[in-house]
């Protein structure tokens, strides 16, 4: 029988050979290799009912979540899960056909042009590169190699549950429909889950510092639509222009700390706009009738409802500021008071009045049809946002100023462990023993992250607060829930403290992307086994 190195490495150079590129078709392929080598394992060819292939419903790309499960003596069930698909390959250039070769690569990059530290990595056998190589196909061939190890054991102690998914680059299409998964496995098999383990890459210069995250940052992505009142150019007095509108929303979010979080050990950035633009179709002479943009804000401990909230605060002070100026610049050209204050209202607000309408029904499912066929045809969730927006505000009629507030799809949650309640888990147990392990057997130390910066899939373990100070995100949200699905009632059951704990890596998302060969081999997969068999001491003591 092959040992824990040897069964790694098979694992990831066939694996790095699967091309999975985000969001397309071939993500179907590495589905597709995990169940093989699966179900060619002796414990699920017996078990055949614990591992399979779960649909993630209404995915037009008919992409699984690949699972197996060794059932232990106990109900306790530890979880080992990553993502499966890879970003692109277009930043290799000339080298694109190699991408996913370590050895091609190493003898190629440098007509790329690199840094001396990768220059001096590729010369390393301990550095392997390759797109996917650490985000995160290292992950995947520890995971499963992991698996097969503890499958072969006579009588596990606890259990442990394999999760492989995709989507994880674009919209965590994977993760998200993982939450309904893990719900029936854990009633059909009777699981207690103890603990989610990612294993994303962490960076850091030191070779003797090991990272463990304990939490992970949330994310939303706030749509700004303004909505103006044309004018000509020559008398913009005369309306609104969308443009200035926005602008001033611009100015009241843009680097403003208020929409930032400080703690002793973290900070996350101030948001900064992705896009902000007119929405005209072609060059005229009349003033923007409508304007967009969104951005990004990523928290720690504020809820969905309370940055909602600010938001909202910031837009009507954006209003308050800029109407008195406007009508002043009125008076002075003579221009009469006949345009009112622009309103500041939500996506679900407005949905309301037009709810209210007649034909609005007959409206809706047009607009629900339409707003699936763009998304098949490649639009992304910001622009569907905004275009669903525009048809509500079509669809309402009225020819008056406003500034709708909604969010567009993916969102993060903001997770730690510290702060989940009735969890068998002792976060602080388990940072003793992933600590102690480093140091008795690699002489390496751990530096604790309170919350993973990077976003990713840990959001969909658990949630902190109460699922009523999430419901801002399902109101806000501007897509239909048959295309954007996110179950918080069952994600607050599930209640899974998740952590970190991956293999050191460089340069993730560029064509020096590289995994370190010691975490893949030795360090990362000889802890989980070590956790397998020690998973008593990191309980909760009652």
């Amino acid at each position: 029988m092959q040992g824990l190195r040897e069964r790694i490495d098979k694992i990831f150079g066939e694996v790095m050979a699967v091309k999975s590129i985000s969001n397309t078709e071939n993500e179907r392929n590495i589905e597709d290799y995990i169940d093989k080598y699966i179900s060619e394992i002796p414990y699920w060819q017996e078990h055949k009912d614990r591992f399979g292939k779960w649909e993630i419903k209404g995915d037009f790309l008919k992409r699984r979540v690949n699972w197996a499960l060794v059932k232990g003596d106990s109900p306790e069930t530890i979880i080992i899960f990553h993502h499966h698909d890879t970003v692109d390959i277009e930043d290799y250039g000339k080298l694109k056909d190699i991408a996913f070769d370590n050895l091609a690569l190493k003898k190629h990059l440098q007509e790329l042009g690199i840094s001396s530290d990768a220059a001096a990595d590729v010369k390393s056998d301990d550095w392997i590169f390759g797109r996917g190589a650490c985000d995160m196909k290292a992950a995947l061939a520890v995971h499963l190699a992991v698996s097969e190890i503890y499958a072969g054991e006579l009588s596990p102690k606890v259990g442990l549950l394999f999760l492989s998914v995709g989507d994880e680059e674009v919209y965590s299409q994977g993760m998200r429909s993982a939450v309904e998964l893990l719900a029936d496995l854990r009633d059909r098999f009777k699981l207690r889950y103890l603990i989610a383990i990612d294993s994303e890459p962490f960076e850091t210069d030191l070779p003797a510092t090991k990272k463990l995250s304990v939490g992970t940052v949330g994310k939303l992505m706030p749509v700004i639509v303004a909505q103006g009142i044309i004018s000509h150019i020559k008398e913009p007095t005369k309306g609104i222009n969308a443009i200035t509108l926005l602008n001033h929303v611009i100015q009241k979010i843009d680097l403003n700390p208020e929409l930032a979080e400080f703690t002793k050990s973290e900070m996350t950035p101030v948001p900064s706009w992705l896009m902000a633009r007119d929405l005209k179709q072609s060059y005229d002479v009349s003033t923007a009738l409508q304007a967009a943009g969104y951005f990004s804000v990523l928290h720690l401990n504020t809820s969905p409802n309370e940055i909602m909230a600010k938001i909202i605060k910031l837009a009507r002070a954006a209003v308050d500021e800029f109407f008195p100026e406007f009508l002043q610049l009125q008076e002075i050209y003579g221009v009469a008071h006949d345009i009112a204050k622009p309103q500041v209202i939500t996506y679900r607000e407005l949905r309301e009045k037009c709810a209210a309408l007649p034909g609005f029904d007959a409206f809706d499912v047009k607009f629900r049809e339409e707003e699936a066929a763009d998304f098949r045809r490649g639009v992304d969730f910001q622009n569907l946002t905004i275009g669903n927006i525009r048809k509500l505000l079509e669809f309402y009629g009225h020819k008056e100023a406003f500034i709708v507030i909604a969010l567009a799809p993916p969102y993060y949650p903001a997770m730690n462990c510290r702060n989940l309640k009735d969890t068998e888990l002792d976060i602080v147990k388990f940072m003793e023993l992933y600590e102690a392990f480093l140091l008795n057997k690699y002489a390496c130390e751990l530096q604790i992250e309170e919350h993973f910066m990077g976003i990713c899939d840990l959001s969909y373990c658990a949630l902190e607060k109460d699922v009523g100070e999430y419901m801002a995100v399902q109101d806000s949200l501007a897509v239909s829930p048959e295309l954007y699905q996110l179950n918080f009632k069952v994600l607050a059951q599930l209640n899974i403290p998740g952590v970190n704990l991956g293999p050191r890596g460089k340069d993730l998302h560029k064509y020096t992307e590289r995994v370190y060969a010691p975490d893949l081999h030795t360090t990362v997969p000889e802890f989980l086994l070590f956790l397998l068999h020690h998973y008593e001491s990191v309980l909760r003591e009652n």
